[in-house]
């Protein structure tokens, strides 16, 4: 058998085979390009760059929760529209404010502090609007800070 060879062969960039080959490692490079770009310009928000004075202040919060653990202290938060109203239960406090901090587990843009006012005896409230419903941490101290419940919420 014989081949035809009188039939003009195509330049290898003209034909099929090496052309697909060639457009699926391509492929690749271009998603590894566009990965990078992504990466670099939304740099994740979890990881801490002094991460030993954050281990320090974590021994020291544990020693201001075991404190209110001994004073018998615990909360209950009502959050509605405009409001956060804590209620604690436990031992009658003199504090006239409460320092609460709150935060969100995903988006650290919608983190707040706020100062609570005493409405009556241990209920403390204060007006916000939170911006996200769902899961919150919420880390609540005295003025002295002698003590500091961290518990979570959740927000309809």
């Amino acid at each position: 058998m014989m081949l035809n060879t009188d039939a003009p062969l195509k330049p290898w960039y003209k034909q099929f085979w090496p052309c697909f080959l060639f457009f699926l490692p391509l492929c690749a490079v271009v998603a590894g390009i566009i990965t990078f770009f992504i990466a670099q310009n939304n740099s994740p928000v979890l990881v801490s760059g002094d991460y030993y004075k954050e281990g320090l202040a974590i021994n020291a919060s544990k020693r201001l929760e075991d404190n209110a653990k001994t004073m018998g202290l615990s909360t209950k938060i009502i959050s509605t529209a405009t409001t956060l109203t804590v209620h604690l239960n436990g031992k009658n406090l003199d504090a006239e404010n409460l320092f609460v901090r709150l935060l969100h587990p995903a988006f650290d843009e919608f983190d707040t502090a706020l100062v609570l006012t005493r409405i009556a005896d241990n209920v403390f409230q204060a007006h916000v609007k939170l911006a996200k419903s769902g899961k919150w941490y919420i880390s609540i101290k005295d003025q002295t800070n002698e003590w500091e419940i961290n518990t979570t919420f959740y927000q309809d």
